[in-house]
């Protein structure tokens, strides 16, 4: 069974978290709030169960820490959210290595819809050492029907560094990590088919010379992926080879991956699926459907801003009203000749400023302070929070 999202409806939560909860603290957050949680760190079963399925609502991504009662005097809580945040990055990084493999665009019950996103959560039990390495990563429960998910994710935690025990004793740490698609408001909108359409077709513009003199005539179609983040770069793309050489496709996909999208602050990842019809003449020229469109729209924009700006130009500085060349305008009585006007009086010398005394400064001027370092123990869930999700080679 495959999971799908409809792009035009805008996801703001995983699918229900269906997991047995019991844990009588929840100390470590990344992706949520903490607001609710009990002064001392201590909430019920029922408080708890409660908790992560509200973070799973609020958020689109997260990580939520609870050791056991051992690990819990181990780690203050500061320590348990700078993990939580470390561990949302290489997490991150599993779903989108996986999305760009199994995702494409399709209909469920008629409606367009992503299918194959390998969405879910999860709940991890590491076992930490007295030196605060991982010893073993279990996975108690999952909701990821792409099993390949609980094994990223499993690696993920393995490497993940825990804090030494104080008292000689190992103790483990219960992680649920869950992930989605996420927010998209513009999804399905013309308002975005337009944007799409003019950057998939400027990027098979910069494509065109990577089809020049390599593959014969005729008319190739290009498709692909490519999963945007917040700020609407392309994070990570693939593109169909279909009939084109592995080194054309290769060109082809590096051209598609400069394409951009509006930001969107509550984001995570949003995808879009490009698709380019290339026409090799028997000349060897090669042209770009809707490459004439793009033209003529860029030479719109181009004229209405000279437009624009030779109007701006032209506009008197401070002028309230335009006056016709042949009205009259009354400036007054003219001037008295030179001869006539007064001597002007000698300007009175300054008086010397009384001199201040005061301490003497020697050495270069202070310099500004550098501005604050952002604050470890802020909520990383919230809007403005970034992680890491360019794709790295793992050791």
């Amino acid at each position: 069974m495959q999971r799908t999202t409809n792009p035009s409806r805008p996801r703001t939560r995983a699918s229900a978290f269906a997991l047995v909860v019991g844990f009588a603290s929840v100390t470590g957050v990344a992706g949520c709030s903490r607001d609710k949680l009990a002064r001392d760190g201590r909430v019920s079963q029922a408080q708890a169960e409660q908790y992560v399925r509200n973070a799973v609502r609020q958020s689109s991504e997260g990580v939520v820490l609870e050791p056991s009662q051992k690990g819990l005097d181990q780690i203050e809580r500061v320590r348990l959210a700078e993990i939580a945040q470390d561990l949302r990055g290489p997490a991150a990084l599993c779903f989108l290595d996986r999305a760009i493999v199994t995702m494409e665009p399709g209909q469920v019950d008629g409606e367009r819809a992503w299918i194959g996103v390998p969405e879910g959560q999860a709940k991890f039990r590491a076992r930490v050492s007295v030196s605060g390495e991982v010893l073993t990563t279990d996975v108690l429960e999952s909701g990821f029907d792409d099993a390949h998910m609980d094994t990223c994710l499993t690696k993920v935690i393995s490497k993940q560094r825990f804090v030494e025990s104080r008292d000689t004793f190992a103790y483990y740490v219960d992680v649920y990590y869950w992930v989605s698609l996420g927010f998209f408001a513009e999804a399905g909108s013309d308002e975005f088919a337009e944007l799409m359409r003019r950057q998939q077709t400027a990027a098979g513009v910069r494509a065109k010379a990577c089809l020049t003199g390599r593959v014969g005539p005729g008319e190739y179609r290009v498709q692909g992926l490519n999963l945007f983040d917040r700020d609407g770069r392309s994070i990570v793309n693939r593109v169909e080879r279909g009939e084109l050489p592995a080194e054309v496709s290769s060109c082809v996909a590096s051209a598609f991956k400069q394409i951009r999208i509006h930001p969107e602050a509550d984001a995570f990842i949003r995808p879009a699926a490009p698709d380019v019809v290339f026409t090799v003449a028997a000349d060897g020229s090669v042209g770009v459907a809707d490459e004439r469109w793009l033209e003529l729209i860029e030479l719109e924009e181009r004229a209405a801003r000279d437009k624009r700006k030779s109007e701006l130009l032209d506009q008197p500085i401070g002028a309230d009203a335009t006056v016709e060349a042949d009205a009259f305008v009354d400036m007054g009585e003219p001037p008295p000749p030179a001869s006539e006007l007064p001597e002007p009086e000698p300007e009175p010398e300054p008086e010397p400023e009384p001199e201040v005394e005061g301490p003497a400064i020697d050495g270069p001027a202070p310099e500004p302070k550098p501005d604050p370092k952002p604050d470890p123990n802020a909520d990383p869930g919230k809007p403005g929070t970034k992680i890491d999700l360019s794709p790295r080679r793992r050791n």
